[in-house]
């Protein structure tokens, strides 16, 4: 199995850029690993021009660097049979993975072997909705798995995997909503007492819009300051 293991989408995140420093210091068979933003690594910030993960597909000609890296990450993805993408989170319990609509059945497998049971759907303009072997890992900060060292070994081991033996139980979510700073105000969002993955009362569901059981992520995350969360449906 050939996967390429992408780190710094996002060039604050540490566990990617590590884990990416990791491979290159410790080469594995049929593994590459890349730097997605190296501007925003060498420089410690999100991003430098724009949102890199909310700029596919991007150009080969594009304005702003993170155009062009976007249209170079989605070419280079082509060559492999499973892109593994790392993200971290300040926000405690948010372990989690995302896929496009479009994923391979393959994606679905690689996060129960990963031990990734709670599948995100992303709809929006990110890596996985045009790299249909993209899998983007989301680890809290605070998490006993955020680990150069674990993820080096769970790499290693599913490069050398022949096939997969067992899918797991896994939860699948659709991303249906972004809470803006907004809607934090508006609705008194820092009272309800959001925690990740438990369903929120059906009457905040209804003023924000969106369908009950509906569940919290990535609440009042200081990476993202500029979003309040995001609301996911059970598939």
């Amino acid at each position: 199995m050939k996967i390429l293991v992408v780190g710094g989408m996002h060039g604050n995140e540490p566990l990617g850029i590590e884990l990416v420093k990791a491979l290159r210091n410790k080469p594995i068979n049929n593994v590459d690993a890349v730097f997605a933003n190296e501007r925003a690594i060498q420089q410690n910030v999100r991003f430098v021009d724009q949102d890199l993960n909310r700029t596919f597909p991007g150009s080969v000609n594009g304005k702003t660097y993170e155009q062009r890296r976007a249209a170079w990450l989605i070419e280079k993805a082509k060559h492999y049979d499973i892109v593994l993408d790392f993200h971290n989170t300040y926000c405690s319990g948010n372990d989690c993975c995302f896929i496009g609509e479009q994923a391979k059945p393959i994606l679905t497998q690689t996060a129960g072997f990963l031990d990734l049971r709670r599948v995100i759907v992303a709809n929006y303009d990110c890596l996985n909705k045009y790299a249909k072997n993209c899998i983007s890992i989301e680890i809290s900060l605070d998490s006993p798995i955020n680990s150069t060292e674990l993820w080096y070994d769970r790499v290693r081991l599913l490069a050398q995997l022949q096939q997969f033996t067992t899918e797991g139980v896994i939860e699948k979510y659709l991303f249906t909503y972004r809470m803006s700073l907004q809607d934090r105000d508006t609705y008194k969002l820092k009272k309800a007492n959001l925690k990740a993955f438990q369903a929120i009362d059906p009457a905040l569901a209804n003023k924000l819009g969106v369908r009950s059981p509906a569940y919290p992520i990535f609440i009042g995350d200081r990476f993202t300051p500029y979003n309040y969360g995001g609301i996911l449906e059970k598939i």
